[in-house]
């Protein structure tokens, strides 16, 4: 007799486990159409029914089975069950034309309400913003917390956008499953691009453009908390970590196109505060009703009076999550009973944190009901957090003893059978990203973890040793492709969370290479940030891991300082420097004090605030002058001489520039751009330009790729008087460092030689443009000088193009101008005169010419 394959029940397995079409045919490996034919039963035959004799078929079969979690013998039946929709009538060869535009990405899957209530108003409203040409907020962001709806609310929307091609595209991103920004910007990027490889330096800007170019792409980012402060690190609470990330979202509230992102968190953007309700719409998700309660639990199979039930909701808050953790425990354990779960006493919670009390008191009762193999499963999924792909978990089960505990034994069948019950229940889902990974919802992880029955750093050795056995430990040269560099990231982790701090420090120092390579060589700025950051679990540099020695906590600080002030983190590179600085003064490390307290001046420079930075400088001079450290006194002098002279000081600038030269001969790299910008601004063009080329050839021999870039940008304010075509070739070379390295320094640098460039050669407008963005940046960045030179290049190209309509923008460019920044407010003071005498206003102009004259010199 022939036999039919059950697509129905695929169908249903598919639902089950939260899928979309896309994801389950990468989940079985197998493209979307061919999936498609299974689970719609064209793949039947109306008299011969499925035949397995064919080898391609039999593994499908397999794949098909062990993915859902089902019986080969329940997917081949006699006769489809009554009732099942009957397999489409079998068609030709299909004669579609194109697809036009994209289709929805999901880099990970976002987890499913099994049985979704309520949030009419919200899904109506999100649905209208996604379908709009150009709405006015371009960036939506639903604030709960935990275990309130938001991530379900999300994958909501997103289903109903459907699976076909849309003219925007649609991804899906989960920080919960992935932190990594440069593995989000990657990803965007080879959706949106088709660009696979970019270099990391150049991600956030390639992404801006693509984003930028007019369809109305919808990013959605799930679990934004993940890479923001929860205020006990000293940073504002809903900061962004991460500042390539806040730039692209500030990007996004300005307007790029009509590209808008919807995020998911426990916490409103504090960087974005200044864009609510102009670029950004904060909602804030409530809790359920008590009549949405009710619903949701009937949903999960609850029997029992409206009362009995209303009060078992009420009893949650109206929290979604915990309100489903009830209704999959009374449903799944107690046969629908609403009245036996009396045991569980939700009203002794007490009413500080009550949500997660009430929560932890349900999952210790679901925690009870479940088979020993599923809650053993559940609580090594929850040590190793967010993706875990299947051979982790095969490797605990083969582990054995204790450190396996119930699954000791266990094949991946039986590994998977367990996680679709899991799955079922609404305790784990699949993340998929190629092959299959799986997660739980971050508010159980916690609960679950301590049901752990060993110690977690034994799960994390076990992971260590994984993935060292196919890792080389002793590379002669760091690697410099990204999935590898992921690979010896995830190693550190596990390193460091199984004990062994000081073998975690050096896998960063050598297998990735330091701030050296990371930082110098790649650019890779925001990898570097966050590995040096897992070295401090509660954020805060002042507090890394007391299990590392205080020379190694010093070095890391450091570098934590040098990834966050290229990424433009100001404010956080300050910490980090003060604190490797107390780390040097209480090792009695006088070049750690000296270097740091210039590293800080310098930092403090360009947030404008140059007294502070003078006296850093001066400190540092008189430490290193105490142990007589020449090289370093010669350093430090010379950056005091440049802030000096950027408080209108020449001649004492002038002084300490020839101090350095007596102490430690002809300056290079640093030194050397720090006296060619004095010399440059004081008119000795010649002086600086033979001074600076020759230091360009010493920083190419030396692979010095940063300094190189500062070489061109000094040259190129050079020539930009006398040799456009040359300023422009400089501009060229130093925008290759830029993007690789996404330094925020150097790229203010490039838009102020950029703008002046666009002057020289008359294009007001595109100078206009240029000197915008970099002030755009400089603002969000904190860099106060930058802000100063940028908007008065924004006044200086509106006066070219219009003379007499300069006069509100000469205006605010004084007023962005730092107060200390004697050039700065001379530039900013001569400006706002030239616009006031152009438009008649004499008196106002006078009262300017005032001001301007104590700075005159």
């Amino acid at each position: 007799m022939a036999r039919f394959f059950h697509h129905a029940l695929l169908l249903q397995a598919r639902l089950d486990l939260n899928l979309t079409q896309e994801q389950a045919a990468s989940a079985v490996g197998v493209d979307v159409r061919t999936y498609r034919r299974y689970e719609s039963g064209a793949v039947n035959d109306a008299r011969g029914g499925f035949s397995v004799r064919h080898p391609t078929r039999r593994r499908m079969l397999e794949r098909l089975a062990a993915e859902f979690g089902l019986a080969e013998e329940d997917l081949l039946v006699e006769a489809l069950p009554p009732g099942a929709p009957a397999p489409p009538e079998a068609s030709g060869p299909s004669s579609e034309e194109p697809e036009q535009g994209l289709r929805p990405h999901f880099a990970h899957t976002l987890q499913r309400a099994r049985h979704f209530v309520g949030r009419g108003e919200v899904l109506a409203f999100l649905s209208a913003w996604a379908a709009a040409d150009a709405p006015a907020e371009r960036v939506v962001t639903l604030v709960a917390l935990g275990g309130t709806g938001k991530t379900a609310v999300a994958e909501r929307l997103v289903a109903s956008l459907g699976e076909g091609p849309r003219p925007g595209g649609t991804f899906v991103w989960s920080f919960y499953e992935d932190p990594r920004i440069e593995g989000f910007l990657s990803r965007a990027l080879r959706y949106f691009a088709r660009e696979e490889e970019v270099a990391p330096g150049e991600r956030l800007e390639r992404l801006q453009d693509v984003l930028g170019g007019g369809p109305p792409h919808l990013l959605v980012l799930d679990g934004l908390e993940v890479v923001q402060s929860d205020g006990g690190d000293g940073r504002s609470r809903g900061e962004l970590l991460d500042p390539s990330l806040r730039r692209l979202l500030v990007a996004l509230a300005r307007g790029l196109g009509g590209a808008r992102a919807l995020m998911t968190s426990r916490f409103p953007v504090a960087d974005l505060g200044a864009w609510e309700g102009n670029g950004l719409r904060t909602l804030a998700l409530a809790p359920l009703s008590e009549d949405e309660g009710v619903d949701l639990l009937r949903l999960w199979g609850l029997r029992g009076g409206g009362g009995a039930l209303r009060e078992l909701s009420a009893s949650t808050g109206g929290h979604a999550l915990s309100v489903s953790m009830i209704g999959s425990y009374v449903g799944g354990f107690l046969g629908g009973d609403a009245r036996r779960f009396e045991e569980v006493p939700l009203a002794e919670a007490a009413r500080d944190d009550a949500l997660a009390r009430r929560l932890q008191a349900v999952l210790s009762a679901y925690a009870r009901a479940l088979p020993e193999q599923e809650r053993d499963l559940l609580a090594r999924l929850c040590v190793l957090g967010g993706g875990v792909d299947p051979e982790a978990l095969q490797a605990i089960a083969q582990a054995g003893g204790a450190l396996a505990g119930s699954l000791a034994g266990m094949g991946w069948p039986e590994l998977r059978r367990t996680l679709a019950r899991l799955e079922r229940l609404g305790l784990v889902f699949a993340a998929r990203e190629g092959q299959a990974r799986y997660s739980t919802h971050p508010f159980l992880r916690d609960y679950f973890k301590s049901l752990l029955g060993v110690a977690p750093e034994r799960i994390h050795t076990l992971e260590r040793e994984r993935l060292a056995a196919r890792l080389d430990t002793r590379l002669h040269e760091p690697p410099r492709e990204s999935a590898r560099l992921d690979d010896y990231e995830a190693l550190l982790l596990h390193t460091l969370r199984s004990g062994h701090a000081h073998e975690a420090y050096a896998i960063y120092a050598r297998s990735l290479g330091g701030f050296t390579h990371l930082g110098l060589r790649l650019g890779d700025m925001s990898r570097g940030a966050r590995v040096t950051a897992i070295f401090a679990p509660e954020g805060d540099p002042r507090r890394l891991s007391e299990a590392l020695g205080e020379s190694t906590r010093k070095e890391l600080v450091y570098d934590w300082g040098l990834y966050m002030g290229a990424l433009g983190q100001l404010d956080f590179a300050v910490r980090c420097y003060e604190a490797s600085v107390a780390l040097s003064e209480r090792t009695q490390d006088a070049a750690g004090i000296v270097t740091g307290l210039r590293t800080l001046g310098y930092t403090e420079r360009l947030r404008g605030r140059l007294t502070s930075a003078r006296r850093l400088l001066e400190r540092s001079v008189e430490v290193a002058g105490e142990y007589q450290a020449r090289s370093h006194i010669a350093r430090s002098a010379a950056l005091l001489g440049l802030v000096l002279h950027e408080l209108g000081e020449a001649e004492a600038a002038d002084m300490h520039f020839s101090q350095a030269r007596t102490l430690d001969g002809t300056p290079m790299a640093r030194r050397a751009l720090w006296q060619a910008e004095h010399d440059l601004a004081l008119g000795r063009r010649e002086r600086a330009r033979a001074a600076t080329r020759k230091n360009l050839r010493v920083c190419e021999h030396l692979g010095w790729h940063g300094h190189v870039a500062h070489c061109h940008t000094v040259l190129g304010l050079i020539a930009v008087e006398d040799d456009v075509a040359a300023a422009g070739e400089h501009l060229v070379q130093a925008r290759v460092w830029a993007r690789a390295s996404n330094e925020v320094e150097m790229l203010l640098r490039c838009h102020e030689l950029a703008a002046r460039l666009a002057l020289a050669e008359g294009r007001p407008e595109q100078a206009r443009r240029e000197a915008e963005e970099g002030l755009s940046l400089a603002t969000a960045c904190g860099f106060g000088l930058f802000r100063s030179r940028l908007a008065c290049l924004v006044a200086r190209s509106v006066l070219a193009r219009e003379p007499q309509g300069g006069v509100d923008v000469a205006l605010a460019a004084l007023e962005a101008t730092v107060s200390e920044d004697a050039w700065g407010q001379a530039e900013a003071l001569e400006l706002a005169e030239k616009a006031l005498e152009a438009t008649g206003q004499q008196a106002r102009a006078r009262e300017l010419r005032a001001a301007r004259a104590p700075r005159a010199r």
